[in-house]
């Protein structure tokens, strides 16, 4: 009797089993057009190499889940690390790992997206793969709709929301800290064929010979990049990794501190975000394309040495690489180009912080390259780049001749973007508008202007025998005021980028940055969506047809008629350097004062002036001691606005210039004498927690009424403070009229622990006599547009 009992059992459970098992089976593959494939190791195949000629180069973008490239088969690789928490769980108490996956949650959760405000044509429909080691719980956000869940290997698909987009995202609510759950990888359906990796598949029926066939599931190591995005990145001849390598505003010093293959993603923000140069490589090779690497501005040596040896070993030998220090160093938006200031002004390059900087940045850059010659045993495979302004040879000739920096660089790289004539693209109301203002040879980075630009570019690279590249490039229509899409004159310039004369535009830039004498270009970029940020990609997205996209039809029909042209750099001739730069004669007008004619727009900073020369300290931070100014005028007011960076707000001496406060120094008639003069020459002083300013010592007399006429509004901000200052003309004595000169500067005094102040910053004077010294000044000329 009990061994009856026991077989009845016996024979229950296998049923049981037995009906689990196709249910198993009915819930992952009954309604999937692919071939099953179980969750086993990735394997690893040989990928045809390919080749496809081109004279133009293309920026790859910054890994973040809003980038429309889709550079990788795996899509999780973009995601931001959960650590930065873009999703705002409860993650505080959650410990990560060395490669950002949790392994703690602490009652809280861990999440990130993997996709955002990307257009659902993007991706093929289908089930997507969801793969995990470890144990835990998965739960989807957003778009996602989960087809099936099972431990290890989870199966969902994207539907777009009410806005018609996609956006993603995944949260781990469970995990096991003996055996967390890591290592996601989210699998798009289908596949390649072996024999073409350009080319996305559904079925093994697609491939011939059949077992040609590479599922992404099960050969997702070894294709790593989304076909599609080979096959856009095909047709350029070089790719500039500056975005995807993720230097930008990134402190990284070490070696051991770069993006690193292991890490549980590679998106993320500023600093955060990085492919690894593994990755980076493996796409040259795989193209044959030339590899443009942008250094960190402060890697050590050992970063720079290591980084060069992995390209000298594993990047293919008959490959280009074009080796540039940091990105637009002179640019002072961003950090990098504070840490060159700061390291130019520890070395003794002068006190005028920028000036400084771009000295560091000439050297740093010729200490790079001796480096990487030194690790390559020479320096045939590289081409040696710096940086420069587009409009401003000035600054390209001070870098070149910066201790001879000149024979030390092979080629000059600028950026020259087409479209900047924000103030006019305000005004305008049609599409029309822009494009009139985009091609006016009058109208501000005009096509016409900066080829004009470009042309005196390369008129002095040749001087030097240098080559002329372009770093980046295209058209620059964005006002950076907006921060949303909707909001005027965006939805203009998104019009103006979809529309077929910028196809021609493109062609008439790309044609005349080459009979202007530029060589290599670098475009920028590939595909983006159309953001608040700009309209930069060739395309809006990796999968835009051809016949939708004029920008990037009109690159392939230059290259397509250039096909015989190499535009790569090539190795220059020695030559005698150009002669220097004759000194500015110190009469001309520095800058000019616009009128102010939108009320909402006195005091808005369009194009200020820095406070960055060191007047009084070597101790300088850009946090602590920085500020930008502008004036703007109308025949009753000047508007004089101030955006100070100060970390420490105080107020506590008799002496208003001993203390935290922003001196305006004016001389009415422009005669810039070696000392005040008592009757034009004005100096007053706007201290923190006062209503109206005070004359500084040795200015000319201003009667209490008129001081009191002064209408100021100085307001503490997060990181400094502000002055908006309407200033009556007859405060000074003046009439302003059009083609009128006066002579200013601007001053910061800091003050950061009480008592006497500790720092004077100023714009124009290099020393802080200047307080009493108009000569010193800047002559500011009145404009009348």
């Amino acid at each position: 009797m009990l061994r009856k009992t026991l077989t009845f059992l016996l024979l229950c459970v296998l049923l049981l089993f037995l009906v689990q098992l196709g249910l198993f089976a009915y819930r992952y593959f009954g309604d999937t057009p692919t071939l099953p494939v179980s969750n086993v190791p990735a394997e690893h195949v040989t990928l045809p190499g390919i080749t496809q000629a081109g004279s133009l180069g293309i920026n790859a973008n910054e890994i973040h889940y809003e980038d429309a490239s889709i550079p990788f088969i795996d899509l999780f690789r973009v995601a931001s690390p959960f650590a930065e928490n873009v999703l705002g769980l409860r993650s505080d108490n959650v410990q990560y790992d060395s490669n950002g996956w949790p392994t703690d949650l602490r009652g809280g959760e861990a999440g990130t997206k993997f996709l955002g405000k990307l257009p659902p044509e993007i991706l093929p429909e289908g089930d997507y793969s969801v793969l995990y080691d470890g144990v835990g719980k998965l739960r989807y956000g957003h778009d996602v709709k989960v087809v099936s869940q099972a431990a290890g290997r989870e199966v969902i698909r994207f539907v777009a929301g009410a806005d018609g987009l996609l956006d993603a995202s995944v949260v781990i609510t469970q995990t096991d800290s003996a055996n967390p759950l890591r290592n996601i990888r989210i699998l798009p359906p289908g596949g390649i064929c072996q024999r073409d990796p350009l080319t996305w598949v559904m079925t093994a029926q697609a491939c011939a010979p059949a077992g040609d066939y590479l599922p992404f599931e099960r050969y997702y190591q070894s294709i790593v990049f989304n076909p599609d995005y080979l096959r856009f990145m095909k047709d350029f001849s070089t790719i500039r990794f500056m975005g995807m390598s993720g230097i930008t505003r990134n402190p990284v010093v070490h070696w051991q501190d770069r993006p690193r293959f292991e890490e549980a993603n590679w998106g993320g923000t500023y600093g955060a975000r990085g492919v690894p140069i593994e990755v980076m490589v493996d796409l040259a090779n795989r193209l044959n394309k030339d590899a443009w690497f942008n250094l960190p501005h402060a890697a050590d040596d050992e970063y720079m040495r290591s980084f060069a040896a992995y390209v000298r070993d594993h990047l293919q030998p008959n490959l280009k690489v074009y080796l540039e220090y940091t990105n637009e160093a002179w640019n002072t938006t961003f950090s990098h180009s504070e840490y060159t200031q700061k390291k130019g002004i520890e070395l003794g390059y002068g006190n005028h912080a920028v000036e400084a900087g771009y000295r560091y940045y000439a050297q740093r850059s010729r200490e790079l390259f001796a480096l990487w010659e030194d690790v390559f045993g020479g320096r045939e495979r590289f081409v040696r780049v710096l940086g420069a302004w587009d409009t401003r040879p000035d600054i390209t000739q001070k870098l070149l001749n910066y201790d001879e920096t000149y024979r030390f660089v092979d080629a000059v790289a600028i950026a020259p973007y087409f479209g900047g004539n924000v103030k006019g693209f305000r005004e305008s109301t049609t599409v029309d508008e822009i494009f009139q203002l985009t091609t006016d040879p009058e109208s501000y980075r005009s096509l016409p202007e900066v080829l004009k630009m470009v042309g005196k570019q390369a008129t002095l690279a040749q001087q030097y025998g240098l080559d002329l590249l372009g770093y980046e490039g295209g058209q620059g229509l964005v006002d950076w005021v907006t921060r949303d899409a909707a909001q005027h004159p965006n939805p203009l310039f998104f019009a103006a980028n979809r529309d077929p004369r910028m196809g021609a535009l493109y062609r008439d830039f790309l044609n005349g940055w080459q009979a202007a004498g530029g060589k290599l270009l670098m475009l920028f970029s590939a595909p983006r969506t159309c953001q608040w940020y700009g309209c930069w990609g060739l395309k809006e997205h990796i999968r835009q047809p051809r016949e939708q996209a004029y920008k990037y039809a009109a690159v392939m029909d230059v290259m397509a008629k250039n096909a015989a042209t190499q535009l790569a750099a090539s190795t220059p001739a020695s030559v005698e350097p150009a002669s220097p730069q004759k000194p500015r004669n110190p009469d001309d007008p520095v800058i000019v004062w616009r009128p102010a004619t939108d009320p909402d727009r006195f005091f808005f900073l369009e194009n200020p002036r820095t406070l960055d020369v060191l007047l009084e300290t070597k101790d300088w931070a850009k946090r602590d001691s920085f500020g930008k100014w502008q004036g703007k005028w109308d025949e009753d007011y000047l508007y004089f606005s101030v955006r100070v960076y100060d970390e420490q707000w105080v107020q506590d001496s008799v002496d208003l210039s001993d203390d935290d406060s922003i001196e305006l120094l004016f001389d009415a008639d422009n005669s810039r004498g070696e000392t005040l003069d008592g009757r034009n020459d004005f100096r007053l002083i706007f201290g923190c927690g006062f209503e109206q300013p005070l004359l500084g010592a040795g200015s000319a007399p201003i009667s209490d009424a008129l001081l009191a006429s002064i209408n100021t509004d100085m307001r503490a901000t997060a990181d400094g403070y502000v002055l908006e200052a309407w200033i009556p003309w007859q405060v000074f004595g003046v009439t302003p009229q059009v083609k009128q000169r006066v002579a200013v500067d601007v001053h910061i005094n800091d003050d950061d622990d009480g008592g006497a102040r500790d720092k004077k910053i100023g714009w124009i004077a290099q020393n802080a006599d200047a307080v009493h010294q108009p000569r010193q000044w800047g002559v500011i000329l009145f404009s009348g547009r």
